[in-house]
């Protein structure tokens, strides 16, 4: 029996492809968070650093490492070219992405300190690479390119996805979505929430341990826990906003304002409350914790709007979002650098906890005044997605399009019949 037989008999379809996505979603955050938290530890062990006969060693937590080794990983061969000091930092934080999550953070703090920062890069790297083998292996393009799917898979997949997504390749009708004000507020707002998440993921590390006082091993997790704070207020806001619209207790364009205030107001608030809580260590961290759980709104929010101006590019939109919000990614580490490149203390950082709750703050009311969930004009390819032209989607199809705003109650049977597959 082969493994995607094992698999398939032992887990649900539906359960691999959770299971991978989250993985693929997991793992992009390792790739982009592990050098938040290395930074820190090389910096501490730059002046370590030593030249003796041509031969650079270092002594890490008891362990020396010779510079004649050859590491796995990109990042750790680079890490010998760039010094470990505050002036290379930036060139760091550019390559690495400020994106992050718990394990990550947890992970790494332990690694390096028990065996130093670079088995931080070997141990990241690793399973990188064996979830791309399984990557590789078991995903496939459609349902009718996987070598190994049933007919009943199949069929159940190509009806979920039904037809309210046209099959039509047509371009993005980009200046119609320029100018759209509703994309263009809905932009901001979900670069308001990529700029909060960066913020922590970035300078989390460096705050905790270098601002607040925390050590290495205690660090690394106390600035984990807000992603775990994230991903259980994340369940429980999708729980929520679900049951509000099954109910018909709000319509969609209500709850993406409504769930604006935890989304984004709550972080705001949160990051003023932890830069002014002073070196309180307790009170520090239980605001990082508390404005990540708030951001956990996002999921009814900035995260899922796209879906509603625009189902047919709700992709394209998505990706343009994603390309903006990773901007705060190489300006924030060089405001941070600026402001406190002359002393690193609650005073100097006060400023980049005030710039970044004006932006949640101001995503929140421009979101309020403009923001829709209505499916735009440019979202009818008709007529090739040509500028302005007026949606004639029929009334069945528009129903499909809303299965994306709405959840759809099935009978026990087909609960039951589908929980097979």
């Amino acid at each position: 029996m082969t493994l995607a037989q094992i698999l398939r008999e032992k887990i649900p379809r539906r359960g691999i492809l959770g299971a991978m996505m989250f993985l693929a979603c997991m793992f992009s955050y390792f790739i982009r968070t592990n050098l938040s938290i290395i930074i820190v530890a090389m910096v501490k062990n730059g002046t370590d650093t030593r030249e003796e006969n041509g031969t650079d060693t270092r002594e890490e937590n008891g362990t020396r490492t010779d510079d004649s080794a050859v590491y796995p990983a990109l990042h750790a061969m680079i890490a010998r070219w760039v010094p470990p000091n505050e002036k290379g930092m930036f060139v760091w934080a550019m390559q690495g992405g400020p994106f992050g999550t718990v394990v990550t953070f947890v992970l790494c703090s332990q690694v390096i300190d028990t065996y130093g920062w670079v088995a931080a890069y070997y141990v990241t790297s690793g399973l990188i690479l064996v979830f791309f083998a399984l990557w590789v292996y078991l995903i496939h393009d459609t349902p009718d390119q996987h070598p190994s799917i049933t007919e009943r898979e199949k069929e159940y997949i190509k009806k979920q996805i039904g037809t309210s997504v046209s099959k039509q390749k047509v371009k993005l009708p980009v200046v119609a979505v320029i100018t759209s004000l509703p994309f263009l507020v809905l932009l901001w707002a979900h670069f308001a929430n990529m700029w909060g998440i960066y913020f922590i993921s970035t300078n989390g590390p460096k705050y905790t341990l270098q601002v607040l006082g925390f050590n290495m091993k205690s660090g690394g997790f106390m600035t984990g826990l807000p992603y775990i704070a994230r991903l259980g207020a994340g369940v429980l806001f999708a729980a929520a906003g679900d049951y509000l619209l099954r109910n018909k207790y709000l319509t969609v364009v209500w709850l993406r304002k409504i769930f604006m205030i935890p989304s984004h107001m709550g972080p705001a608030l949160c990051l003023l409350g932890m830069t002014y809580a002073g070196k309180d260590k307790f009170w520090g961290i239980s605001m990082m914790i508390l404005a990540l759980a708030f951001n956990g709104a996002a999921c009814q929010t900035s995260l899922q709007n796209h879906q509603d101006l625009s189902p047919n590019f709700a992709g394209s939109l998505y990706g343009v979002m994603n390309t903006i919000g990773s901007f705060p990614g190489f300006i924030i580490p060089a405001v941070v650098g600026v402001l406190t490149n002359e002393h690193n203390s609650v005073e100097t950082w006060r400023p980049m906890f005030w710039i970044s709750a004006i932006v949640f703050m101001s995503a929140t009311v421009l979101f309020w005044l403009f923001g829709s969930a209505n499916i735009q004009p440019w979202n009818d390819i008709s007529n090739g997605g040509v500028e302005g032209a007026i949606s004639t989607i029929p009334d069945e199809e528009m129903k499909m399009t809303m299965n994306n705003k709405k959840a759809q109650v099935m009978s026990d049977d087909e609960e039951e019949e589908n929980a097979r597959i």
